[in-house]
């Protein structure tokens, strides 16, 4: 049961948008920032990977795509649930540990499926911290400022992705000219140290979120939530729908009628009749093993399922968040809109250095500081811009942040055409600095209102969906999508162009939430408590 708070408490050097809420949000933002860094260097070493381990494309794909979405994503869930209930600021530091061990990890991998395997526990470890993070941020800023402090939070995408491209090449260049042949440390080449120097960042922020404390929950809100006397066991809970099989049971100890078992059980056999049909097509055109298309749509149907199952249970275990979540229209926009801009942007952001590498014959140096210029100047005025903005025309109308995310897709389709058609690497660097402003304002937009849309006890199992949903659906098809189409045509760059086929979609859920948001977020308490929310 929730009790009432004050508007604005304190609780010892807590205080709503006080100076340690600031400091919380620059170490929260640097650990997205590594996370980013982390996730995203495998880029950058791609075209060395592909060389010394006989990769193709696809595989390339699934390892940074495929198999880092469907991993994070399964985790996300049970460790949003954990981040509602446990020490938020334990479960990042522990995070930031797992993550930038793994990391490390990927450099002594010998071929496809040990890379795979590091690359899962990078995800499994990623997993815990977004959520435990938006949910600190939600509770230290007051909700006018959530779409400035989201968008500075935001920065870690523009700063890891950067930090990935410019660390990346470096290392390589300069460890390979300094030990040709791989005659360095432990007879490591360069695409191996540029793993292992990634992983040290990690290590040393882990320490300085570890002396942090954590605020109480609800305290921007006004609303005390209760403690959770078991939350690991609560949030182990939240696998069980996940995994088909254990889900049957799990509805049964839920106390499920016979018909939601029988949904359930037709739900598993759409999902694998429509992995057989985008095995099927893929094979047919798109080219490439026959084993990549297996393990790709196989992995995302077990996405599907996962998150389609884990919807059923929440309605059981979970009332009233059920009812606020998929009562809203704006919401189910929002995850849509998450999840179309990220097969995008990890269609993009996952070839373009392969992409610049072979056009236009340069160093992976010259390339990876060229897209760190371009990504940071455009990500941080983009970002910032993007929140501010959105945040002043929340206070105009509740649909204010959504025409922010409405411009911010329609604008970079043609800017996307100059970029992957320039016939110099000058005018690509240019074209690509364009573009990079104009992708980045949609995700503050995004979590801020989101967050709006919930209670604060559920806001870090919103968030894991948020990141879940742009995992399998983004990350998971959009780079995979793109190599597909790349060893089918052999042009990348209209393979990458390929993906912006899915903006029309994303403009269509922005209408949608722009028509609805005001009446969701009128109805939020009143549908919490119909279903038995005491608030």
């Amino acid at each position: 049961m929730h009790a009432p708070a004050a508007p604005n408490p304190a609780n010892g050097t807590w205080r709503v948008g006080g100076g340690r809420s600031w400091y919380l949000l620059v170490l929260l933002t640097l650990t997205s920032a590594v996370s980013l860094l982390d996730r995203q260097i495998i880029t950058i070493l791609a075209v060395d990977i592909k060389r010394d381990l006989g990769l193709n494309d696809s595989q390339i794909g699934l390892l940074y795509g495929t198999f880092f979405a469907i991993f994070n994503s399964l985790f996300s869930l049970p460790l949003g649930r954990l981040a509602d209930d446990w020490v938020r600021i334990r479960q990042v530091a522990l995070s930031l540990v797992s993550w930038s061990l793994a990391t490390a990890a990927c450099a002594f991998a010998t071929g496809f499926a040990s890379l795979g395997l590091a690359r899962t526990a990078v995800a499994i470890g990623e997993a815990g911290s977004a959520p435990a993070s938006s949910s600190l941020i939600g509770d230290v800023f007051p909700p006018g400022l959530r779409g400035t402090v989201f968008a500075i939070s935001a920065l870690a995408a523009v700063i890891g992705i950067a930090m990935s491209s410019a660390l990346g090449g470096i290392v390589v260049d300069r460890w390979n000219a300094a030990f040709p042949g791989g005659h360095g440390w432990f007879g490591l080449v360069g695409w191996q140290a540029a793993f292992i120097v990634a992983s040290l960042p990690g290590l040393l922020l882990a320490l300085l979120v570890s002396l942090m404390r954590d605020p109480p929950r609800g305290l921007a809100d006004g609303i005390a939530s209760p403690s959770e006397p078991r939350p690991f066991v609560r949030a182990m809970s939240e696998l069980l729908p996940l995994l088909p099989g254990l889900s049957l049971i799990h509805l049964r100890r839920l106390g499920a009628p016979a018909s939601a078992v029988r949904r359930n059980l037709m739900l598993l056999g759409a999902t694998i009749t429509g992995v057989a049909l985008l095995i099927a097509v893929s094979a047919r055109f798109g080219g490439g093993a026959l084993s990549s298309h297996i393990i790709q749509w196989a992995v995302v149907g077990f996405g599907t399922f996962a998150l389609l199952s884990w919807i059923q249970a929440q309605r059981l275990s979970d009332g009233p968040a059920a009812k606020v979540m998929w009562g809203s229209p704006t919401f189910i926009s929002i995850l849509a809109i998450a999840a179309l801009n990220n097969v995008i942007i990890y269609g993009v952001m996952a070839w373009i250095a392969p992409f610049a590498v072979t056009k236009y014959q340069a160093s992976l140096s010259e390339i990876g500081l060229r897209i760190a210029t371009a990504g940071m100047t455009a990500g941080v005025i983009g970002t910032l811009a993007g929140g501010w903005i959105a945040d002043r025309a929340r206070r105009l109308h509740p649909s204010g942040r959504l025409w922010v995310v409405l411009a911010a897709t329609v604008l970079p389709v043609p800017l996307a055409w100059m970029t992957f058609t320039a016939e110099t690497i000058e005018g690509w660097s240019f074209w690509f600095l364009a573009l990079s402003l104009l992708l980045t304002p949609w995700l503050p937009c995004v979590m801020a209102t989101a967050q709006d849309l919930v209670l604060p006890r559920m806001r870090g199992t919103t968030t894991a969906l948020v990141m879940l949903v742009i995992n399998i659906f983004g990350m998971g098809t959009g780079p995979y999508l793109v190599g597909l189409v790349s060893d089918a045509t052999g042009d990348l760059g209209r393979s990458i162009l390929s993906v912006f086929l899915f903006a029309p979609l994303i403009w269509i859920a922005c209408l949608i939430g722009i028509r609805m948001i005001g009446r969701d977020e009128e109805t939020l308490i009143s549908r919490a408590r119909a279903v038995g929310e005491a608030i």
